[in-house]
């Protein structure tokens, strides 16, 4: 099988991948040495947006990513160009060497490392992180075999989705210290990968690089397993975290019911007041309308005799 770009032809020598939408080959290019091989992505184009193409475009501009050699249509699909990476799998490596916690560490961290180096954007970062397909040379260089989703998907993958992949590439690699969670902070690292806690490449390799110093001069036989002291501090966060989710609906209901409370006091009937029983020392009686209306009354009547007793005052002195 021949994939042929305007200039250029890809000879395939081996499918390593096959799905219904995406088939991955390994090839070489026609009439160049054939050990410089690459990873060709096959994807069936049912159309192909301005989206993809710029993406693929901006991608092809970035010039720590490497990785990615050229895109083109061949036969109404879809093939995305790479380097074929040096090495065995991590998977095979850990498998078949004896692997010391020191050289797992400096395996993770050249891992970041590559990460950091390609600026891998989130479509390819998910890509990348497959503990099948992440390759470490002799020396221990890190390298990736991308399985790639379908493009149209590029905008729907977000940073969360490479770092749970990245977390789990990371739980195989000391899953003998998370079983028995011998290194606490590594086993908070990888929980933290997986749970969405993670937001940048940066921010994802400086608290490894904080891990792997304090943990660098230490040999296996040194690590104790799942202490009591850090059984009762995961029990403490569980506890938290059931405690975080059982009170943020209850401040929403409270907000909610001070909300409602508000509005109907918007549109209250106005005239009623609050009596207050006392100002400072002095008492003060409450006084209902209907004693409010006797006391008028008996004002009007008492200012009433008092005019009828003047009347009868200056009538007596015109008869004198």
């Amino acid at each position: 099988m021949i994939l042929r770009n305007l200039n250029k032809k890809y000879v395939v020598i081996q499918e390593y991948l096959a799905g219904n939408d995406v088939r991955q080959y390994i090839c070489y290019e026609m009439g160049a040495p054939e050990n410089v091989l690459y990873s060709a992505i096959c994807q069936k184009l049912s159309a192909l947006r301005n989206e993809e193409i710029g993406f693929l475009t901006d991608e092809m501009k970035h010039e720590n990513f490497s990785d990615l050699i050229d895109f083109f249509i061949h036969e109404e699909r879809l093939i995305v160009l790479f380097r074929y990476p040096n090495g065995m799998t991590i998977k095979q490596k850990i498998a078949s060497e004896e692997c010391s916690l020191r050289e797992r560490f400096e395996m993770v961290k050249s891992l970041l490392e590559q990460i950091l180096f390609l600026n891998l954007s989130n479509y390819f970062f998910d890509a990348a992180m497959d503990i099948d397909l992440i390759h470490i040379s002799p020396a221990g260089e890190i390298s990736f075999l991308y399985n790639c989703r379908l493009i149209d998907t590029f905008d729907d993958i977000d940073f969360q989705d490479g770092a749970k992949s990245l977390g789990e590439v990371i739980e195989y690699i000391f899953s003998e210290e998370m079983k028995q969670r011998s290194i606490p902070e590594l086993y908070s690292f990888v929980y933290d990968l997986k749970h969405d806690a993670m937001d940048s490449h940066l921010g994802i390799y400086e608290k490894f690089w904080q891990i792997y110093q304090m943990y660098l001069g230490k040999q296996q036989e040194d690590l104790e397993p799942y202490s009591l002291s850090f059984r009762i501090w995961d029990r403490i966060k569980g506890i938290g975290r059931i405690l975080k989710k059982l009170i943020q609906p209850a401040l929403v209901l409270l907000a909610l019911a001070y909300l409602v409370v508000s509005i109907v006091g918007l549109f209250a009937e106005p005239g009623v007041k609050e009596n207050f029983k006392t100002i400072g020392t002095v008492q003060i009686e409450n006084t209902t309308t209907e004693d409010a209306s006797s006391a008028e009354d008996a004002q009007q009547e008492e200012t009433g005799t008092t005019e009828d007793a003047k009347t009868d005052e200056t009538q007596a002195s015109g008869v004198e």
